[in-house]
């Protein structure tokens, strides 16, 4: 596990050199979630989020969330390999890991986390609502969490051009 952790920091590090800009975007959110074994959403949270892009595969990502039910603040940070067309700002599959953190770790454990996203954004006219769902497996706590939820993208996409 340490040696994937040391791979996949590697990559972040490398990637910007590949990179001829990066791309930020951020949003802000809701959530319905479910923790491992529950047939209903086990709480509902406001979030929001931020990415940047690496490079047209790989991206940072960092997310922090309320949970209105239980009153917790969550917050995750890693990295996320996009395994679509990276270009089609409609619809997006990516694979990642990220580091989970909580104040309340009996409910959200404090870990590292593989994750699998899905991102859509059906409506042609409000191109900065999107639709996501999310799937996590805790590598510490072996607890499977799930999402879906709402996005509104409040940023354009703000691009930084790289010196070449």
């Amino acid at each position: 596990m340490r040696a994937f952790l040391m791979l996949v920091l590697a990559l972040a590090l490398a990637t910007p050199a590949l990179a001829d800009e990066i791309f930020y975007q951020a949003a802000f959110g809701a959530n319905a979630i479910w923790f491992d074994n529950n047939a209903k959403p086990s709480d509902v949270e406001a979030t929001v989020s931020g990415s940047a892009s690496l490079s047209p595969h790989i991206s940072a990502v960092a997310s922090a969330a309320f949970g209105f039910d239980h009153s917790y603040v969550s917050g995750a940070a890693g990295l996320r390999f996009t395994v679509t067309d990276a270009l089609d700002k409609s619809f997006g599959v990516g694979l990642g890991i990220e580091r989970y953190m909580s104040s309340e770790p009996a409910l959200r454990p404090e870990e590292w986390a593989p994750d699998v996203t899905v991102g859509w954004a059906p409506w042609v006219k409000s191109p900065r609502v999107s639709l996501i769902a999310r799937g996590a497996y805790g590598l510490d706590s072996n607890l499977a969490t799930a999402l879906v939820g709402l996005r509104y993208r409040f940023t354009k996409d703000y691009v930084e051009e790289l010196p070449q």
